[in-house]
């Protein structure tokens, strides 16, 4: 799973406990990122969430390459990604949608 920089539900939705979730967001070492991410970078690699991220759109071509990643190894994981709408104004947004559907990416 890949966010925006409001990916606090999402974290929480992917099975991330509550409090590494709070710890990050009050800048705390127990956090999920040793409270150095905060709330823009909550990522939590072994729930499957691949990070938030702060630049709109950047994190969709991240998010083809890992799905690539997937098709690749034949593992049959799939990327999920989110967006609101000022990322289909970016440039990111077209090439990622456009190369998972070329190489048909899960």
């Amino acid at each position: 799973t890949f966010c925006t920089y409001r990916g606090h539900d999402h974290t929480l939705a992917r099975g991330v406990p509550m409090a590494p979730v709070m710890a990050e967001l009050l800048g705390r070492e127990g956090g999920l990122m040793g409270g150095k991410g905060g709330s823009m970078h909550l990522t939590s690699l072994a729930h499957g969430m691949m990070g938030s991220y702060a630049i709109v759109g950047a994190h969709l071509p991240i998010a083809a390459g890992a799905a690539w990643s997937a098709q690749v190894r034949g593992s049959g994981q799939v990327a999920v990604c989110f967006f609101g709408d000022g990322a289909t104004n970016i440039g990111a947004f077209h090439e990622a949608l456009n190369l998972a559907a070329v190489w048909g990416l899960p």
